[in-house]
C-alpha cells in the first residue's frame, strides 16, 4: 500500500489550499470521531491520509452517530450490504436505513 499512500498523499496536499472546512458533521472512520463543522481542513487530510493504511471502524463510527442523535441513514448504490450491517449494529436504526439505488 506504501505506493498508494504515497500517491494519495500528495493528491491530497495538491488540494488543500482549495479545501473548504466542513459545514456539517462529518464521521471519520479512521477514529470513529465527529469533526464538528468548521474543522481545519488539515486535520481531514491527515485523518484521510490515515484512512488507506487503517482498520476501518465501521460499526464504532455507526454507534457513535446513533448516540449524537442520528436517526435516519442512506446506502447509496444497488447492493444493500449496508444496510445488512446496520440490522446487526441496531434492529431500531435498521428500520430507519434506506437503500437509494443509483
Amino acid at each position: 500500500m506504501a505506493p498508494a499512500s504515497e500517491r494519495l498523499s500528495k493528491a491530497l496536499d495538491d488540494v488543500l489550499p482549495r479545501m473548504s472546512s466542513p459545514k456539517h458533521m462529518v464521521y471519520m472512520n479512521t477514529t470513529a470521531e465527529p469533526l464538528k463543522p468548521g474543522a481545519d481542513p488539515k486535520e481531514i487530510v491527515e485523518l484521510l491520509k490515515k484512512q488507506l493504511t487503517s482498520p476501518v471502524l465501521w460499526e464504532p463510527s455507526v454507534q457513535a452517530m446513533i448516540k449524537s442523535g442520528v436517526t435516519e441513514f442512506y446506502e447509496c448504490g444497488p447492493n444493500k450490504q449496508i444496510r445488512a450491517m446496520m440490522k446487526r449494529i441496531s434492529p431500531k436504526v435498521w428500520n430507519t436505513t434506506t437503500n437509494v439505488e443509483v
